[in-house]
């Protein structure tokens, strides 16, 4: 088990993904509410001179750009991306900080969710979860999301079901875990 690996997820539901992704390895979790946070702690990260994995994850929203340890986050070409219409989501790393990567959801993490327990054939109301897309993401903002026990089966099964964009990132998350000194390697 690595010890020099810190994933830190931007908001409460973003934490849910990242522990499902880390199978509730919370020691490896720093999370954060708000991407300005995130990127000081990436910062922070970079600036102590520790040669330690550093993984953010974010919304790709309108603060996106305003952030300034973001930028050259956003001005290089993704690592690892999944365009398209449903399950958006780009893998950043940092030119300067080789060990710094960000995973940017697009438009958010909550719809990332929404879309790909559609992806996987999950019926929502199977988890007692609000089958349109503005009820699940007003029942994400809670601050309880990451602890909710609905949304926790659900991430539980779309695990076990590994839609493409679940696995993606599932896979980037375990060769981060089992990097063992090296780089994260391209798909």
């Amino acid at each position: 088990m690595p010890e020099n690996v810190l994933f830190v997820p931007e908001c409460h539901v973003d934490t849910a993904l990242t522990r499902s992704l880390l199978a509730d390895r919370l020691t490896f979790i720093n999370h954060q509410h708000g991407i300005s946070k995130v990127a000081n702690v990436l910062r922070q990260q970079a600036e102590s001179g520790k040669a330690r994995f550093v993984v953010g994850m974010v919304d790709k929203d309108k603060k996106f750009a305003d952030v300034k340890y973001l930028r050259p986050f956003a001005g290089s070409s993704p690592i690892a991306a999944r365009p398209g219409p449903d399950c958006r989501y780009s893998i950043h790393q940092h030119p300067e900080h080789l060990t710094h990567y960000l995973i940017v959801m697009e438009p958010a993490c909550d719809t990332w969710i929404f879309e790909t327990a559609h992806a996987a054939g999950l019926n929502l109301t199977h988890f007692d979860l609000p089958t349109t897309l503005p009820a699940f993401i007003e029942l994400m903002k809670d601050e309880d999301a990451e602890d909710n026990p609905r949304l926790i089966r659900l991430l539980r099964a779309i695990k076990q079901a590994q839609p493409a964009a679940y696995r993606e990132l599932a896979e980037f998350v375990a060769d981060v875990m089992d990097q063992n000194g090296r780089l994260w390697r391209e798909y």
